[in-house]
This record gives C-alpha cells, sequence and structure tokens, in this order.
C-alpha cells in the first residue's frame, strides 16, 4: 500500500475537523493509503515532522489553517525528498485553498488530496524561511496573528475586519528602499505585500489578468499614505476596480525582491508573525512542491472567482 502522513492540527478554525476525522481516514484508505496521523502539538512541530520523516511516505497531507499548511510546507523545502502535498482547509479564511480550487469540505477535500491531479507550484523564500502565498507589511498586515484564536473560531473573517477597523486609528508609513529587475522604488508605504494567490484575506487579488501560481513570478503591491478617510476610501475603490493608473499604488511583477527600512517593520507570513527586521530577501523557488489540486486547470483569472 502507499503511505501517507496525515497532519491535523486540531485546534484551526471553527473545529472544522470535529467529526470528520473517520470519514476523512476513510476516504484515504479507499484510495489505498496507510495513514499515519500526527496530532501537532506546539508551533513548528509540523515543519519538525515533515523534515524528519517525509522520505518515508509517498503522499503528506495537511489538515489546519493557512499557517499549518506553511508550517509543513516549510518542513518539506528544508527535506532532500518532497513527497506530493494535499491540503484540506480547517481555518478561517484558507486563502491558498481557494487558489487550488480545494473544497471547503473535510471529506470533499479529502477525496481531493488523494487524487492524482498534481501541480507543481512557487514557494517564496523570505530571508531564511518559506511562504506559500504572501509576505506582507503594514496595515492590515498584524491582524491576522493579531486577532485572538478564539474570535477567530466564533467569529469567523468578521473578526479579522473588526480587528482591522481598530488599525485604522494608528496607521503607521514606513519609508522603504525597494529593489527588483523591473523597479527601483523609494518611498513612504502604508502596506505592501509580495503575494502568489487569487484570494488574500479572503477578498480577491488586484491583478485584473491573472495570477498563475506556477509562473516563477510574484505579484508586489506598495500602497502610498492616506491623509484622510476620504483618501482612504479612494485607494480602496482603486483596488477594488483595478484601476492599474492608480496614484495611490505601485504594482508589478518579479521573481526577486528587496527590501530596506529606517527602522525594524513586522512581516506577516500566509498570516502569522515573520518577524521584524530592516532587511528583507524574497525570491520565488520556482515549482518547489507539487500539490494536488482540485481542478486540472489552474484558476487563472481572480474576476472569475
Amino acid at each position: 500500500m502507499k503511505k501517507m502522513l496525515w497532519i491535523v492540527n486540531p485546534k484551526a478554525g471553527r473545529g472544522a475537523m470535529s467529526g470528520k476525522v473517520i470519514d476523512c481516514i476513510g476516504a484515504f484508505q479507499q484510495a489505498g493509503f496507510e495513514v499515519t496521523v500526527h496530532v501537532t502539538e506546539s508551533a513548528h512541530d509540523a515543519t519538525r515532522v515533515v523534515y524528519a520523516r517525509a522520505a518515508e511516505f509517498d503522499r503528506i497531507v495537511c489538515a489546519g489553517g493557512d499557517g499549518t499548511l506553511n508550517e509543513v510546507v516549510t518542513g518539506l523545502m528544508q527535506s532532500d525528498v518532497r513527497p506530493p502535498l494535499g491540503y484540506i482547509p480547517a481555518g478561517t479564511t484558507n486563502d491558498f485553498a481557494q487558489s487550488l480550487g480545494i473544497p471547503k469540505a473535510p471529506v470533499e477535500a479529502a477525496a481531493v488530496a488523494v487524487s492524482e491531479n498534481l501541480q507543481a507550484l512557487d514557494i517564496g523564500r523570505f530571508n531564511d524561511r518559506y511562504f506559500n502565498y504572501i509576505a506582507a507589511f503594514g496595515l492590515f498586515t498584524e491582524v491576522s496573528y493579531a486577532t485572538p484564536q478564539q474570535s477567530k473560531n466564533v467569529l469567523g473573517r468578521a473578526a479579522y475586519l473588526m480587528e482591522g477597523v481598530k488599525s485604522l486609528a494608528n496607521i503607521k508609513q514606513h519609508h522603504m528602499r525597494v529593489y527588483s529587475k523591473e523597479m527601483t522604488v523609494e518611498d513612504d508605504f502604508i502596506f505592501g505585500m509580495v503575494s502568489n494567490s487569487v484570494s488574500v484575506g479572503g477578498f480577491k487579488a488586484i491583478s485584473p489578468d491573472g495570477v498563475m501560481l506556477d509562473d516563477g513570478l510574484y505579484e508586489v503591491l506598495l500602497v502610498y499614505p492616506v491623509e484622510n478617510p476620504m483618501e482612504l476610501q479612494w485607494l480602496i475603490n482603486d483596488l477594488l476596480t483595478h484601476n492599474m493608473d492608480s496614484t495611490r499604488f505601485v504594482y508589478f511583477r518579479t521573481a526577486k525582491i528587496s527590501f530596506r527600512a529606517d527602522d525594524a517593520v513586522p512581516w506577516t507570513l500566509d498570516g502569522e508573525f515573520g518577524g521584524a527586521m530592516q532587511q528583507a530577501e524574497i525570491a520565488n523557488c520556482s515549482r518547489a512542491i507539487t500539490f494536488v489540486t482540485g481542478d486540472t486547470k489552474m484558476l487563472e483569472a481572480v474576476d472569475d472567482l
């Protein structure tokens, strides 16, 4: 029989896996897998287990939120052996699962996880760490890791919005020098992200012509400061309408980018705190991890969601 390592985060989301574990294991076994279950016990536990045991299995499946998936991917990137990775989304927003076309229902996602619909996708390297779909700083980025888990479980996406409204009262500006082959810019920014996803925070990405998850490129968005609530509304309108002529932000694609700041800037990686630093080197590791996806075609246009 083929061997599977199933990593489950029991604390993710609103107990999405409650009562579904046996059904998922049944789906795995029916597909011919001998299943080894590992329940995460602490931060970075998934990374440690995957790194140590990846070579023992034909497939790894992760059940948890984007943060848990990040840990599993990190373990695979550190390993010399990288079996295909399936994902059962059990978090609050699960942006990456939406990008892969994976169903929200655990048992349906389990059926996808054992399929042979495999796709090698890009993974990001952030200094000496890795991320699946986003590295970001500034406005709203602290919301994902500052929002209490209990609030996430009870309120879902509304919890992020409530915490985000609080952050508007103290918008910080970060003076950044940004370098890439495509563009070099130095200015003050209130938000910046390097992403590879059709959805961020449960909302569609800005790209007007679609996002490819395996093209070796990242989408970069840098937002200039706003002076008042009206300017903030104009900014939001420009982002929602994909107004690429806007002077309120900078948008471009690149495979490698560097950030230099005057002070230590907090970053978030896949919704988890990534540390505060003055320098950040981000590179696209093209087609580094093979994922099990929900569609034969990757989602190519955010406007189709």
